[in-house]
């Protein structure tokens, strides 16, 4: 075995083996040994020595062994100084020997085995001590052995258990042992000065046969504490996981908020895990964060919890002082935790540790039920019986968590079905987590029939708004065909006038009759959203026969229509090729010198969808009309291709089907004109192919 070892080794069964130690160790071993025998003679309290054979299970060390104490900080060289007489004022240990906070306190006793055979005893050190060291002394060798709820997991002296010290006693073997039991001493020194709280005398030491039974025991008792501690820290993880997709799916702060109250509560409870489970000897590598994050998490949580509320009740409308109380509170709360685990990291001091398990509790105890009473009378909102209902459970359980964990109630006291092991502050958190799990389900589904309500509201107002907005989009097309009928009528007329001022009475007789069969039809039309291909063709011949009539022989038109368009079944806006082919006399054709005039209009099937119109005419083209219009005294203005693309503009806005113009100047040799190409694009209307 290493000498002056810092780890915690079990003795091996053959440390003691004479025959494998060099003679030269063994006569420096004795000499220390009978140097150790003459300081312990001379002191003011000697230890008497324990023999195996005085007790059959366990006993305590009371009367058996001396103690002395040293200031905690103090630095000493151990185990050299156990031969050393650096310790002094030595006294009798008895049940009502004192220990102190910040004192290092050395427990000094031998033990031999008189019996026949090898033994094995353990020590329990017992639970309220943090730090214990035994320095065990045997044929001039020494061996460290630690334990104590403040020793990393690594360090123990018994893997799987901090509170026990395992010693393998062979026939015949007396061992000098010297226990250090103290708190752990922080960074830096206590700052409260309260004696709290204080290493325990109580060392038991217990024979193996003992230690088993009442290992076995323990198990039996803790299995139900354990497999309840095992589905709530389940249950905990899974609402973490649940409620953290729900953030990252919605990213909203209520999500955040109540998150974080879970994950709070799920920390809490791993920190609560046994120490001899996997994942208590995982936490029990950093005991100190172990044991002082607890406090920490609670406020933490508390504060995540402040912040959730504000989001559930929707504060911030319903009651906006609430809402200003709950986020300064919670700011509160979140900086205590930071500074209660900053200065318990640096301190290690168990009264600012007990003044915030009790003082803090005293007083957020009134200001918690001080906020239920005000939020039950003040805020209207249906989640407030779910949040009066969760803060009732989790205060039930969380009270009666506390009381029982202070020792005030239930001590020593097993309730039926072990009911008494659920009273724990993560069981509250659970309790509470069902209730709120409800208000949020509710919550989701106000929210939804909201949203619902609101989509059928905008639903009604954009329905009302497009039919509004179609009957006056067909309004405003009926004003526009109405006003095509006068402006169609003002230059028949005029054609009609020239041919009565001509005197020639045969040409004005079959201009009129065509002029009334074409006036009946506009009529007929202006009435109708849409007409058949045919019917707007045989307007359009009425109309070029009247004014072929006033343009003499001189102009010829010629109406081609595609095999493939079916004119008896193909639906198109009313008037829509008349002002183009209007237009085209008008600025096209008349002002011309060159004969013959010609007209070409065009209807042919592009493909499935679409069909394309063209109006063809040899006239002086746009360039030369325009500057003819520039130079004119009278400025006549071109109403119809004004009042059509208005017209083309709410068709388009208001239908399905879409109409597109391109007008382009013809450039052949010799000669000018205009080709107006307009496209109807009909959607998913069929159109018929032959």
């Amino acid at each position: 075995m290493p000498n002056q070892s810092d780890e915690a080794p079990e003795l091996p069964k053959n440390l003691f083996s004479l025959k494998k130690l060099k003679h030269r160790l063994l006569m420096v071993g004795r000499l220390l040994f009978l140097v150790g025998i003459l300081i312990a003679f001379h002191a003011k309290a000697q230890p008497d020595t324990l023999r195996l054979s005085e007790f059959k299970e366990h006993r305590m060390l009371f009367e058996k062994a001396t103690f002395t104490t040293t200031p905690l900080r103090e630095k000493r060289q151990i185990p050299s100084l156990f031969f050393t007489n650096q310790f002094s004022n030595w006294q009798r240990l008895t049940p009502q020997s004192p220990t102190y906070a910040d004192q290092i306190h050395w427990l000094h006793f031998r033990v031999h085995n008189d019996t026949d055979t090898a033994q094995t005893i353990y020590i329990n050190v017992h639970s309220a001590n943090q730090i214990v060291v035994f320095h065990v002394a045997y044929n001039g060798q020494i061996s460290t052995l630690r334990s104590g709820y403040m020793t990393p997991s690594s360090k123990w002296a018994l893997p799987e258990d901090d509170r026990y010290i395992p010693l393998i006693f062979p026939k015949g073997a007396t061992f000098d042992l010297l226990a250090q039991l103290s708190n752990y001493a922080g960074i830096l020194p206590f700052w409260t000065g309260a004696q709290s709280p204080k290493p325990s005398f109580r060392l038991q030491l217990e024979k193996e046969s003992f230690y088993l039974k009442k290992t076995l025991r323990e198990y039996r008792q803790n299995r139900p504490e354990f497999q309840y501690r095992s589905w709530i820290q389940g249950a905990l993880a899974l609402a973490v996981l649940f409620v953290g997709l729900l953030y990252l799916k919605y990213c909203q702060r209520i999500y955040a908020y109540y998150w974080a109250y879970i994950l709070c509560g799920f920390l809490f409870s791993l920190l609560k895990t046994r120490a001899y489970t996997p994942i208590g000897q995982s936490l029990g590598e950093w005991p100190l964060l172990k044991n002082h994050l607890m406090e920490s998490l609670l406020w933490w949580g508390i504060g995540a919890y402040l912040l959730f509320m504000t989001e559930l009740l929707n504060l911030t409308k319903t009651h906006p002082l609430m809402q200003r109380w709950f986020r300064r509170l919670a700011l509160l709360l979140a900086g205590y935790g930071f500074v209660y685990i900053t200065v318990m990291l640096l301190t290690n001091d168990g009264g600012f540790q007990q003044f915030s398990f009790w003082g803090g509790r005293f007083i957020a105890l009134p200001i918690y039920v001080f906020t239920l009473i005000w939020m039950s009378r003040s805020v209207r909102s249906p989640m407030v019986p779910y949040v009066i209902w969760a803060n009732s459970m989790l205060g039930l359980f969380g009270i009666l968590a506390w009381l029982r964990a202070g020792e005030v109630i239930l001590k020593g006291i097993k309730l039926p079905a072990n009911m008494d092991d659920l009273l724990t502050l993560s069981f509250a958190v659970v309790a509470e987590i069902i209730v709120l799990s409800l208000a949020l389900a509710h919550r989701y589904r106000l929210l939804e029939k909201e949203k619902t309500e609101s989509q059928l509201a905008y639903y009604e107002e954009l329905q009302n708004k497009s039919f509004y907005e179609k009957r006056m989009a067909e309004t405003e097309m009926l004003a526009l065909r109405s006003q095509m009928n006068p402006h169609f009528l003002f230059n028949s007329l005029n054609s009609l006038e020239y041919l009565i001022l001509s005197n020639d009475e045969h040409k004005a007789t079959g201009y009129l009759a065509k002029f009334s069969k074409l006036l009946r039809m506009i009529l007929n039309h202006s009435r109708e959203e849409s007409i058949l291909l045919e019917e707007e063709l045989t307007a359009l011949r009425y109309y070029l026969d009247i004014e072929a009539t006033r343009l003499g022989e001189g102009f010829t038109y010629s109406i081609e229509v595609a095999d493939s368009v079916d004119t008896q079944r193909l639906i198109i806006p009313p008037l829509l090729l008349q002002p183009f082919v209007e237009n085209a006399i008008w600025h096209g054709l008349m002002p011309s010198d060159k004969l013959p005039k010609n007209l070409r209009i065009g209807v042919r099937l592009a493909d499935a969808h679409r069909i394309e119109f063209e109006i063809e005419d040899n006239g002086i083209g746009r360039k030369k009309a325009a500057e003819l219009r520039s130079r004119s005294s009278v400025k006549r203005k071109s109403y119809g291709m004004d009042i059509t693309q208005q017209r083309i503009a709410l068709f388009n806005r208001n239908y399905p089907n879409q109409l597109s113009i391109e007008i382009n100047d013809l450039k052949r040799e010799k000669e000018t004109g205009t080709l107006v190409k307009i496209v109807y694009n009909l959607s998913d209307e069929p159109t018929n192919e032959t």
